[in-house]
């Protein structure tokens, strides 16, 4: 931000201003203005940081609606952002306008955007390690679950509570281990609990009219005489049929082209023709 001052381009400006979260310019309701400044600057010519251009064409840059574009250059008219000086009518043909940075005036906001941002990434910081510090003291005491509390040696009063006092464990399990630690697979469940309604709100695979459609389907398949090798040496013979016929319209293309060249220029080739025209061109800019 030092580094920035009245000789610094626009573009590099404006991308500061970004970097610092826009200041004055930060929000919703500026998302407009923020996109035809940035296009503005994006099609300046210079430090001095002009250029001639319509509504039009800057719209085309920001990637909003002319009315929307005509709307925000007035507002960074009005904040005195840009200069900007309309396009007219000259005997007749239209002439673009002429639209110039002001580049004092968005140092200025720059400045007021850092400032800005300053004290938000203070706040952010802060809220951050306010944040870390009750995320660590929450997950400083994580108490184990009961299956690690069990099979953990470290916690002394288990321990005792495991051992009797000829050391041989003494737990019994209170309920049956579940069927996936035994390795026992579960009962099946009923083969209507596992099917689905189809479109026509039967149980899939046992409605006639899904019925009635696969048949149908499957006839119309079998009247086919197509196999899958025919098919594929049709497309192939109109694949070669159509490749012979744009190369024997090509030809003929070419053909009447240099028929009509040797019409319009007799005894002279196109290599002799187009060093004929590079050698006027020459002599006349000469």
């Amino acid at each position: 931000m030092s580094s920035i001052n009245g000789e610094t381009p626009a573009v590099v400006m404006v991308q500061s201003m970004a970097r610092a979260g826009w200041g004055e310019l930060g929000g919703n309701e500026w998302q407009g203005v923020r996109s035809t400044l940035t296009a503005i600057v994006a099609r300046t010519r210079g430090r001095r940081g002009y250029m001639d251009a319509t509504v039009w064409q800057v719209s085309q840059s920001a990637g909003l609606s002319t009315r929307w574009t005509a709307r925000c250059l007035r507002i960074l008219e009005g904040l005195g952002i840009i200069t900007w000086n309309r396009g007219l009518l000259r005997d007749g043909t239209p002439t673009a306008g002429f639209i110039q940075v002001n580049k004092p005036v968005l140092l200025r906001f720059v400045r007021e955007a850092w400032s800005k941002g300053a004290a938000a990434w203070q706040a952010r910081r802060a809220e951050t390690r306010a944040r870390l510090a009750d995320l660590k003291k929450r997950e400083q005491h994580n108490r184990r679950s009961r299956r690690v509390e069990l099979s953990t040696p470290l916690n002394n009063n288990l321990a005792r509570r495991a051992f009797g006092a000829g050391g041989a464990p003494n737990i019994e399990p209170s309920t049956e281990p579940p069927a996936w630690a035994t390795g026992k697979e579960e009962e099946p469940m009923n083969e209507e609990d596992n099917y689905l309604l189809c479109d026509h709100g039967h149980v899939k695979n046992r409605c006639p009219h899904c019925r009635r459609i696969q048949d149908s389907r499957k006839d119309e398949q079998a009247r086919k005489p197509w196999t899958k090798e025919r098919r594929k040496a049709w497309r192939n013979a109109t694949a070669r049929r159509v490749q012979q016929d744009l190369e024997r319209l090509t030809a003929e293309e070419h053909r009447r082209t240099s028929e009509l060249w040797r019409q319009e220029h007799p005894g002279v080739s196109s290599f002799d023709w187009l060093k004929q025209q590079c050698e006027k061109d020459r002599a006349a800019r000469s």
